[in-house]
C-alpha cells in the first residue's frame, strides 16, 4: 500500500512538473511570437513618425523657399540695387526670428538685411570661399545648385553658424538679380532658418522618450544634428562607437545612404546603448535624409507579464487570487482617476464657460459705449457718460485678467511679498473711497467702525493687503440685495507676547444672500461658485476667495466665515504685523503734481497704440515727447542728442532688438555721467512685485504699471522736476 502511495505521489508530482513546465513553455513561445509581433508593430509605427515629421520638414522648408523665390522675383522684377533690396526685406521680412543675405557669388561676401543700413555687410559665407578643407566643398556646391536653380526638388544649405545670432542656422535660396552702376548682376538670395525652429516641429509621441531626429546629407554629413549624434559626421560617429578599425563596413554604410531611399540600421550609440536607425530621403532629386534614432529598449513590449502568468499559474493558484484581487483594486483606481479626469475636464469647461461671459461682458460694455460715443459725438454730456460707462466696463476687465494671473502666480508658488510702510488711514480712506460709490447705487446701507486703531503705521504688502479686503467687500456688495447692509470692522488686538507687532482684524458682514454649508467647504477651490439663481447672474470669475486664501495664508494669517442661507456672511480675516513708530505720512503738499509743463520726456515704446495714448496724455499737461521704438534706438537717441536734452525716459519693458531691462543696464555704464545719470521710469505691463523689483535692480528709478496711472505719472514727473527723483 505504501509503495503504491508512493509511486501515486510520484506520478502526481511528475504530472504536475510536466504541467509546470508545459505551461510555462507555452506560456514563453506565446509571450516570445507576441513579443517578435508588438516589437515590429512599434518599430512601424516609428518609422511612420519618422515619415510625418519628413513631411513635415519639407513642408516647412518649401514654404520658406517660397517666400525666397517671391522676393528674388520682386526684387528682380522691380530692377532693385542692393540698398533697395535690403531696405524691401526688412520691411517684408515680419517674422524675425528669419534672416535674410544676400550673396555675391563671385567673391562669397553677403548682406544682411538683420542689420541697419551701413553695417548690412557680413563675412558668413567667405570662410567657405577662403577655406580650401573637404569639408567645405559640398557648401560651396549646394550654394552654387541653388545660384544656377539646378535643384529640380529641393536643397537646403545646412550647418553653419549665423552671425547674427551665433546660432546654427539652415538655408533655402534663390537667385536674383539687382541693379548695379555696370548693368545687373545676379546675386543668390538666402531664406535663413535658425535649426531650433526647425526642430521644434518634430515632436515625438510620448512612448518614444528617448527618440531623436536630424537631417544629414546622402553621404552622411550633418545637416542638423541631434543632441547625441557626436563626431563630425554620422559615419564616423557610426564608426567610433560600433566598430573603429573597421572601415570596410564605414564604406557599406555610406554605399547604402546613397543607393537606398530609405532603411533600417542598428548601431549603438555613443552610451553603447543598442539602437534603431531609420533613414529617410526627403526626394528623388534631394541630397537630403531625415535620420530617427531610438533605443531598442523602448520598442521592447511589456509582454513580461504573460511570464509571470505562466509561472504563477503552474505553480500556485493562490498567487492568481492575490493577482486578480490586485488587478480588480487596479482597475478600481483607474476608473477614480479617470471620474477624476473627467471631474476636471468638467470643471476647465465651465471655468472657461464662465469666463468667455465675464471677458466678453465688460467688452461688450466697452465697445458698445464706443459705438454709443460715436453716435452722440455732438452731445458732449452723452459722450462724457459713456466714457465713464466704458472705463467702468474696462476696469472690471482688469481686475478680472489680474485675478486670473494672481491665481496662477500664487499656484506656481511665484507670488512673494513686496512689504512697505503703510498707512492704515490712508488704506481705509482708500478702501471706503471704492466701494462707496457701487453700494451707493446699489442703496446700500453701510456702516463701519475705525476707532480701535492706536497703531497708525504698519509694515506690509499694501498691494496684496488691501486687495484681500477689496475682494471681500466686493463680494459682500455683488451678493447683498438692494436695499440691504454692509458693516465693517477694522481694529487692533495687543500681542504682549509679541513686542513690536499688532493683531490687525478685518471683519465684514453683509445682510446677501448667504451661502449653504456644503458650498463653505469648497469656496477656497479656485474657479468655484455656487449654482444659484442669484449667483449665476452676478459677474465673476469664481477667483476672488481663492486668492483671498492664499494671500491670508502668504501673511501667516487666519480666514474665517459665517454664513447661511438668505442670512447673509461675515468674513474675520486675522493678521498679525510689525508696528511702525515716528513714522509720517507725507503731505498733500509734498506729493500734490505741480505743473510740469515745457518738459521733455524719451519714450522707449514698441506698440504704436500705446506709444498714442501716452504721447497725448503728457501733451495735455504741457509735456513733449519723443519715440524709441525698443532698447537699442533708446540708448543711440540719448547718445546722440545734447546733454539735458531729455529731463526722464519712459521705459517699456518688453521690446524687440533689445528690452527695458538691458537698454537701462547699458544707460548706467555710459561714459557720459549727465547721460548716465538721466532718470528712467519703467512705463509697463508687467506689474507684479518682482516686476518691479526686476526694474529696480535693472537701475530704474521708478515703475508705473499699464494701464497707465496719469496721477502716479504726474506725480513722478513733478518730483523729477523738482530734483526729489
Amino acid at each position: 500500500m505504501k509503495e503504491k502511495d508512493r509511486k501515486r505521489k510520484v506520478i502526481l508530482l511528475v504530472c504536475n512538473i510536466f504541467l509546470i513546465v508545459t505551461t510555462i513553455a507555452a506560456t514563453w513561445a506565446y509571450s516570445s511570437h507576441m513579443d517578435q509581433v508588438q516589437k515590429e508593430a512599434k518599430t512601424a509605427e516609428f518609422v511612420r513618425t519618422i515619415e510625418t515629421m519628413k513631411q513635415v520638414s519639407r513642408n516647412y522648408l518649401d514654404s520658406e523657399r517660397g517666400y525666397a523665390k517671391n522676393w528674388a522675383s520682386y526684387i528682380t522684377e522691380h530692377h532693385m540695387t542692393m540698398e533697395d533690396a535690403l531696405d524691401f526685406l526688412r520691411e517684408i521680412n515680419t517674422n524675425k526670428d528669419r534672416y535674410v543675405h544676400i550673396v555675391d557669388m563671385d567673391t562669397y561676401e553677403a548682406y544682411s538685411a538683420f542689420y541697419p543700413k551701413g553695417e548690412e555687410k557680413i563675412d558668413t559665407y567667405v570662410q567657405y570661399k577662403e577655406k580650401n578643407i573637404e569639408a567645405d566643398v559640398p557648401f560651396g556646391e549646394i550654394m552654387e545648385s541653388m545660384f544656377n536653380e539646378t535643384d529640380e526638388d529641393f536643397t537646403v544649405l545646412g550647418k553653419y553658424r549665423l552671425q547674427e545670432t551665433h546660432a546654427m542656422a539652415v538655408g533655402i535660396g534663390a537667385r536674383v538679380t539687382l541693379a548695379t552702376e555696370a548693368g545687373e548682376k545676379a546675386y543668390l538670395l538666402l531664406r535663413i532658418i535658425p535649426t531650433d525652429n526647425l526642430k521644434k516641429t518634430w515632436v515625438f509621441p510620448t512612448d518614444y522618450a528617448s527618440a531623436e531626429v536630424g537631417i544629414i546629407t546622402n553621404t552622411g554629413d550633418y545637416v542638423i544634428q541631434s543632441a547625441s549624434m557626436k563626431s563630425q559626421n554620422f559615419r564616423e560617429y557610426i564608426r567610433g562607437y560600433n566598430f573603429q578599425d573597421d572601415y570596410t563596413k564605414v564604406e557599406e554604410l555610406k554605399k547604402k545612404l546613397q543607393t537606398t531611399d530609405n532603411g533600417l540600421l542598428e548601431y549603438k550609440n555613443f552610451r553603447g546603448t543598442d539602437c534603431l536607425w531609420y533613414y529617410s530621403s526627403f526626394g528623388e532629386n534631394s541630397a537630403l535624409d531625415i535620420l530617427g534614432m531610438v533605443s531598442t529598449e523602448q520598442l521592447k513590449t511589456t509582454l513580461d507579464a504573460w511570464y509571470i502568468i505562466g509561472i504563477v499559474c503552474g505553480i500556485l493558484i493562490i498567487l492568481a487570487v492575490i493577482d486578480g484581487v490586485y488587478l480588480i483594486s487596479m482597475n478600481r483606481r483607474l476608473r477614480e482617476a479617470a471620474k477624476a479626469s473627467e471631474q476636471a475636464s468638467k470643471a476647465k469647461t465651465q471655468f472657461l464657460s464662465a469666463m468667455s461671459h465675464d471677458i466678453r461682458t465688460p467688452l461688450n460694455a466697452v465697445l458698445g459705449m464706443m459705438t454709443i460715443a460715436e453716435k452722440k459725438a455732438d452731445d458732449p454730456e452723452a459722450v462724457r457718460e459713456c466714457m465713464d460707462k466704458g472705463k467702468h466696463a474696462g476696469r472690471q476687465l482688469l481686475t478680472l485678467i489680474n485675478d486670473v494671473l494672481d491665481i496662477s502666480k500664487i499656484e506656481s508658488g511665484m507670488v512673494t511679498l513686496n512689504e512697505e510702510q503703510v498707512s492704515l488711514d490712508e488704506m481705509i480712506h482708500d478702501l471706503t473711497e471704492m466701494i462707496l460709490p457701487v453700494m451707493e447705487q446699489k442703496e446700500i446701507r453701510f456702516a463701519s467702525d475705525f476707532s480701535r486703531l492706536p497703531d497708525k503705521y504698519i509694515r506690509a504688502d499694501k498691494m496684496r493687503l488691501s486687495q484681500i479686503y477689496m475682494n471681500l467687500l466686493t463680494n459682500a456688495v455683488k451678493y447683498t440685495e438692494k436695499g440691504g447692509q454692509i458693516r465693517l470692522q477694522l481694529y487692533e488686538e495687543a500681542l504682549p507676547e509679541r513686542v513690536g507687532y499688532t493683531r490687525l482684524v478685518f471683519c465684514v458682514e453683509d445682510t446677501g444672500i448667504g451661502m449653504t454649508e456644503e458650498f463653505q467647504t469648497q469656496m477656497y477651490s479656485t474657479f468655484t461658485r455656487e449654482v444659484k439663481t442669484q449667483v449665476n447672474t452676478t459677474q465673476g470669475s469664481g477667483l476672488g476667495l481663492s486668492i483671498v486664501k492664499q494671500m491670508v495664508e502668504l501673511m501667516n494669517g487666519e480666514i474665517t466665515c459665517e454664513s447661511a442661507p438668505g442670512k447673509g456672511t461675515t468674513f474675520t480675516v486675522t493678521v498679525d504685523f510689525p508696528v511702525l513708530e515716528g513714522c509720517k505720512k507725507d503731505s498733500e503738499e509734498q506729493i500734490a503734481p505741480e505743473a510740469v509743463e515745457n518738459m521733455h520726456l524719451l519714450v522707449a515704446e514698441d506698440n504704436e497704440l500705446n506709444w498714442e495714448i501716452a504721447c497725448e496724455m503728457l501733451a495735455g499737461q504741457g509735456v513733449t515727447c519723443d519715440r524709441a521704438e525698443n532698447g537699442r534706438e533708446c540708448i543711440d537717441m540719448l547718445l546722440k542728442a545734447p546733454a539735458g536734452t531729455y529731463q526722464a525716459i519712459l521705459m517699456d519693458i518688453q521690446m524687440p532688438v533689445m528690452n527695458g531691462y538691458e537698454a537701462a543696464r547699458k544707460i548706467r555704464r555710459l561714459s557720459d555721467e549727465k547721460k548716465r545719470n538721466t532718470i528712467i521710469i519703467a512705463m509697463t505691463a508687467d506689474a507684479f512685485a518682482e516686476d518691479v523689483q526686476a526694474c529696480t535692480d535693472a537701475g530704474m528709478n521708478g515703475h508705473i504699471a499699464k494701464p497707465i496711472d496719469m496721477k502716479k505719472l504726474i506725480a513722478y514727473l513733478t518730483r523729477i522736476k523738482r530734483g526729489q527723483l
